[in-house]
């Protein structure tokens, strides 16, 4: 997707290209611009001037959208089921694709309420699901703050089921949740202002410490993925087998970055991973740490997400 568009009011100005395929997650504090530039993606924003196309083509001749909105909207006069089987009207996909994924989300006894007897959490499981059903192969997909009234578990599952669907379409991701992104992104868009402030691989804005992006490490152990920020890191000179610490792993100091009192250190993991630490330069000169030598990096088994 290429996009270069600019409007007066609300005042913004995109320029941005993206593949086609995949999560885009679109980050910024509040204010800065995210939900108007899923707005102007939509369609809901007719007085921008530029193009957008998508797939080599002019984007709202050639695409199907799928909107979720940080406010869900479902029809208030229709039950649960009634909303799903009108998405279900205008997509490629099965009944018994919205049967699982019904079940997934522990939302099988809401289809006989109407939305003004569901909760916040619950109106989100049910929107989330409407977006999911209108996804086809090549299709676009809008997502404003989707799982913020969700819990942990639920949460989790509604992660694992996005990552899912990102082979077969374009996903632009919204969250105040920099963890959501870090975790599912492929590419992430920094918003200030109304303008894209700043855009890169994900795993490359994760060492970036651009605005405040949290400094972080993306490494596979014990055969599953993990985000480690560095502020969860710690160094010592040896492991230490009565420490609470679950996780200490041999390392090798590849570089030290000190900047006034902090010290950023990127480190090699014996697996092949980097890792990123961030310490004090008290903590840098008592343990008289260089670079190439080998020391042991710790980190809490919650540090990992």
């Amino acid at each position: 997707m290429k996009v270069n568009i600019q409007s007066s009011q609300p005042k913004y100005d995109y320029r941005f290209n993206v593949d086609d395929r995949g999560i885009v997650g679109v980050y910024g504090i509040s204010g800065s611009g995210k939900s108007s530039l899923l707005d102007a993606i939509a369609g809901y924003q007719d007085d921008f001037k530029g193009i957008i196309t998508f797939n080599n083509k002019p984007l709202q001749r050639t695409v199907k959208c799928s909107y979720m909105n940080q406010h869900p909207i479902l029809f208030p006069h229709w039950t649960v089921a009634e909303n799903l089987y009108f998405a279900l009207k205008y997509s490629n996909n099965s009944v018994h694709l919205m049967d699982e994924l019904l079940s997934t989300l522990d939302c099988n006894e809401l289809l006989k309420q109407l939305p003004s007897q569901l909760s916040g959490g619950e109106k989100q499981r049910i929107a989330f699901i409407r977006a999911l059903l209108l996804i086809e192969d090549g299709s676009l997909v809008l997502l404003d703050e989707p799982f913020s009234a969700l819990d942990n578990t639920l949460r989790k599952t509604a992660l694992d089921l996005l990552n899912q669907y990102k082979r077969k379409s374009l996903i632009f991701f919204v969250t105040h949740d920099i963890a959501e992104l870090y975790q599912l992104s492929d590419n992430l868009l920094y918003l200030k202002d109304g303008k894209i402030t700043y855009q890169d691989k994900t795993e490359n804005a994760m060492h970036s410490q651009y605005g405040n992006l949290p400094l972080a490490s993306k490494i596979t152990f014990d055969g599953d993925k993990h985000i480690i920020y560095a502020d969860d890191v710690s160094i010592s000179l040896q492991i230490n087998p009565q420490s609470s610490i679950v996780h200490q792993i041999n390392s090798t100091i590849q570089q030290i970055d000190a900047k006034d009192d902090i010290c950023m250190i990127k480190l090699k993991l014996n697996n092949g991973n980097s890792l990123y630490a961030k310490i004090t330069k008290d903590s840098l000169n008592r343990l008289n740490l260089k670079e190439n030598q080998q020391i042991v990096a710790n980190f809490k088994a919650t540090s990992a997400k």
